[in-house]
């Protein structure tokens, strides 16, 4: 079952624009309200460098501003605190130039509570800070290992300086590429990469939730419950001069589960909602279809292809799964076509039989990567191979997943009963909130683990990085980001590297492919299916717009009074 429903946001009608002053520019008729959305990942840290999911990082974008944003329409790169910059003709040297008069956000750590004004100083700071060794920095080899000059060295402590940041004045500052690349820009977008201010890092510390984003965090903030008000001060304005952001609250509502957020958005409490429930996909077509169909209509249903992939992560340091036969005999032992369709209900855009990469990137072709469909017979021998046949041996799989989406309990179900129906093998999956769920994960816990991946930036590079064994710890049980399978292949690294530091997108491309046919050859995760999850919108809500990377950006979305 598939519905095809493709609901496009009407063009905004023509408003009238009033000239009311809040003492720090005009305020557009378009000012005020508040927009809640729901999720049902819990949130542990909105520190930058601690993020480690998509719920997390929408929220740090909000209270935080990068050097650079993406254009949530295009997710192409576009000004932030940087209006400007240069790139040399060897593409190794890229010159930002800062926008004058943008501040930090006022807060009591300043000595007279008003935020200082952002340097070049800030800028070098926080590229420091992401590159110091800490045990809650999962950042730094995402976004400035072996891409900028120095920073290996200053990371591992060998310098005192990263010699590729060069400050030339307060509002100019040269970084100086290892290679020429073409995700770097994308990084430093992302908002792991937020510029900090020291004296508020000092502080708060990791506890830090103040900085030069649209949105400040609310001391009525729970963890169920994300409050962001309007930051007045905040620098960028609109194409006619108002205020930004037009919103004066968001609320982030962390739903217990999926199927309460969809209640809340028919009692009129959530505005935006991600996911619907597998099984209530049908239902609330055929209930809502009236109103769908209406001019204007109520709500909106969106849905579209999107860069996030699902899928289970094997420990390959933990026997059995430290052998690859294992791990290809378990994926070809697993229907996805039925996963999809008799499971999801055919929410998803489709089984996931080649990669973890999802065939939403331009040039890059998922289906030259051979995966997995099922094979009963090759699955078997495989097994037998390992020295398991008929299942003999093999020790009960324990597999970790997210409790809050009733979805992820019925495909552990499901894939419970194929394991067991094709290969003997018995398997128990335990239900936890994610919190808990991946730090057992990082620290190496557990046999398999639930997990999906929605891109940080808009290539294949971005599911790639999850596998680089370069960091993975030598102790087991020492917590390993963004590598929880802890894989460890020499030949994966040189492909994805290559990849990595080329300018050149096809040669970039062939590589990152090369490297993913050896990610699927040593089967190190389960592959099952990529996303293209339904999302409803009150319509009532203007100047949102939803892409294929849950990358979310609210300084201009407004509501309908």
């Amino acid at each position: 079952m598939n519905f095809n429903i493709s609901i496009l946001l009407l063009a905004s009608s023509l408003v009238l624009f009033s000239c009311k002053d809040n003492g720090n520019g005009k305020l557009s008729d378009k000012s005020g309200g508040t927009f809640v959305m729901a999720e049902n990942f819990p949130i542990a840290s909105i520190y930058p460098v601690s993020t480690t999911n998509q719920v997390e990082a929408l929220v740090v974008g909000q209270i935080h501003e990068s050097l650079l944003r993406l254009d949530a329409k295009t997710l192409e790169v576009i000004p932030g605190l940087a209006e400007k910059w240069e790139i040399s003709k060897d593409g190794k040297t890229i010159t930002f130039h800062l926008v004058k008069g943008a501040h930090f956000q006022d807060n009591k750590c300043y000595s007279d509570g008003k935020g200082p004004e952002i340097t070049a100083k800030d800028v070098k700071f926080t590229l420091e800070l992401l590159a110091t060794k800490t045990d809650d920095n999962y950042q730094f080899s995402t976004i400035l290992k072996d891409r900028l000059v120095g920073v290996n060295d200053f990371f591992d402590k060998k310098s005192k300086s990263i010699s590729g940041v060069k400050i030339i004045d307060d509002y100019t500052i040269a970084l100086e590429l290892v290679n020429p690349s073409l995700s770097f820009m994308k990084l430093l977008a992302n908002p792991s990469a937020a510029i900090i201010n020291e004296t508020a890092f000092k502080a708060y510390g990791k506890d830090l939730k103040t900085g030069a984003g649209p949105f400040m965090y609310d001391i009525s903030s729970t963890p169920e419950k994300l409050v962001l008000v309007k930051n007045p001060n905040y620098f960028r304005k609109d194409s006619l001069g108002f205020v930004l952001p037009y919103l004066d609250t968001v609320i982030v509502q962390i739903m217990p589960s999926i199927e309460d957020g969809l209640s809340s958005f028919e009692n009129g409490k959530i505005d935006l909602i991600n996911t619907l429930p597998s099984l209530r996909v049908k239902d609330v077509v055929e209930k809502n279809i009236k109103e769908f169909v209406s001019h204007p209509p109520k709500s909106l249903l969106h849905r579209e292809p999107e860069m996030l992939s699902q899928f289970y992560v094997f420990n390959t340091k933990q026997k059995p799964f430290d052998n690859a036969s294992v791990r290809q005999a378990i994926n070809y032992a697993i229907d996805r076509e039925k996963l999809v369709d008799n499971v999801l209900q055919g929410q998803a855009i489709g089984a996931a039989v080649h990669g973890i990469t999802p065939n939403t990137f331009s040039g890059y072709d998922i289906k030259k990567i051979k995966g997995y469909s099922l094979d009963i017979e090759k699955a078997k021998k495989l097994l037998s191979d390992a020295g398991y046949p008929n299942g003999k041996g093999f020790p009960e799989v324990r597999i970790l997943v997210n409790s809050g989406n009733s979805r992820n309990s019925s495909v552990a179900v499901e894939l419970q009963k194929q394991l067991k129906e094709h290969l003997n093998i018995n398997v128990n999956f335990e239900s936890l909130p994610n919190i808990q769920k991946y730090e057992l994960q990082m620290h190496g816990k557990s046999d398999i683990y639930r997990d999906a991946w929605v891109a940080d930036f808009s290539s294949p590079e971005s599911f790639l990085s999850l596998f680089v064994g370069d960091d993975v710890p030598a102790d087991s049980s020492a917590a390993s980001f963004p590598n929880t399978s802890r894989y460890q292949n020499p030949t994966f690294d040189l492909y994805f590297k290559k990849g990595r530091d080329s300018n050149i997108k096809d040669t970039s491309f062939a590589y990152f492919m090369k490297a993913e046919q050896v990610l699927m050859d040593d089967a190190v995760i389960i592959p099952l299916w990529y996303e293209g999850s339904y999302r409803l919108l009150t319509n009532n809500v203007k100047g949102l717009s939803l892409n294929a990377m849950r990358y979310y950006d609210l300084t201009k979305t407004y509501k309908v009074k």
